[in-house]
């Protein structure tokens, strides 16, 4: 389910959710893919304001967004 979350954000341009574990700390961070690769994500961050690259098996969990 993650993937196909992934792959939707690169495909459409869309804004998505995910929660991360780096070390100890879990962080939720909205995100726009820009590239996929075997291990990782390249991606902009919308909580540091960068483009940032994120481990796939990194990634606890992934969503959509909900515009209502």
């Amino acid at each position: 389910m993650i993937d196909h979350i992934l792959k939707a954000s690169l495909e459409n341009n869309m804004v998505i959710t995910i929660i991360y574990q780096k070390g100890s700390e879990i962080t939720k961070r909205n995100i726009r893919v820009l590239k996929i690769t075997d291990d990782s994500i390249e991606a902009y961050c919308y909580l540091r304001h960068q483009v940032r690259r994120f481990k796939r098996n990194s990634i606890l969990s992934a969503a959509f967004i909900d515009d209502k």
